[in-house]
């Protein structure tokens, strides 16, 4: 029972993403595989993929939070939190889950939420594109990982290339990747009163009850009687039937 963290999830998972991909030149060489066929095999070829596996191999692509992103770490990726909203398709009466333990409720919130990937790198070669589609290759094979984690119902949208001068250098080109997704959060609500043993026998000179409940038209109780359950016929309070 937690809080899901998104941004938090989603860099950590690219991260291991890209550390896997370096150890595991077989599937380097399925993602890029294309370049080695038919007329794309004339222009690019193994030399083509061989050249993305060592400057791939050898450069630190560090991933960052936006908030501590620096245009002078290129290339990078930078994590950014776009949006979070409640789903009030899918809200539940009282914000309650259920009871998952013996001492308290469990609340619950569904948040519909977007991730903002964006993928920095120097537009002087195709640095920018190679990183686009290892980031694509990551987050649809560990898609697992991030449901384990609490990332359900994930969805993939990427932009154009673009950059900000204001921001960035002259020459810093960025592609954003959205990644949408739904998250369900759990929190401790009330605390559990657990009943363990009725008395239905009629007692007089019982110390006083902690708490008793009545309904609005009654004015006072005497608390230190308890005079068992009464059930009546509809529009009946003789009482006739006793338990």
């Amino acid at each position: 029972m937690s809080f899901v963290l998104p941004e938090i999830i989603i860099r950590k998972v690219i991260e291991d993403g890209l550390r896997k991909l370096r150890s595991n030149r077989a599937a380097f060489d399925d993602l890029f595989a294309i370049f080695l066929q038919d007329e794309l095999g004339t222009d690019y070829g193994p030399d083509y993929r061989e050249q993305i596996w060592g400057w791939f191999t050898t450069t630190k692509i560090p991933v960052v939070q936006a908030w501590s992103f620096n245009a002078q770490r290129i290339p990078c990726i930078s994590i950014h939190l776009a949006n979070e909203t409640e789903d009030e398709s899918k809200a539940s009466m009282g914000d309650i889950a259920g009871t998952f333990g013996s001492e308290e409720e469990t609340g619950t919130g569904v948040f519909t939420v977007m991730i903002d990937v964006g993928i920095h790198a120097n537009k002087g070669g195709d640095h920018v594109l190679w990183i686009y589609y290892i980031v694509s290759y990551i987050l649809f094979k560990y898609k697992p990982t991030m449901f384990r984690f609490g990332l359900k119902l994930g969805t993939f949208s990427a932009s154009d290339y673009s950059k900000d001068d204001e921001k960035m250098g002259n020459n810093v080109w960025t592609r954003w990747v959205r990644f949408r997704c739904t998250t369900q959060n759990f929190w401790g609500a009330d605390p559990l009163t657990e009943v363990k043993d009725i008395n239905l026998e009629s007692t007089v000179g019982m110390a006083p009850t902690d708490d008793v409940a009545t309904s609005i038209d009654v004015d006072s109780v005497d608390t230190t009687t308890n005079k068992g359950l009464k059930v009546g016929h509809g529009n009946d309070d003789s009482g006739d039937m006793n338990i």
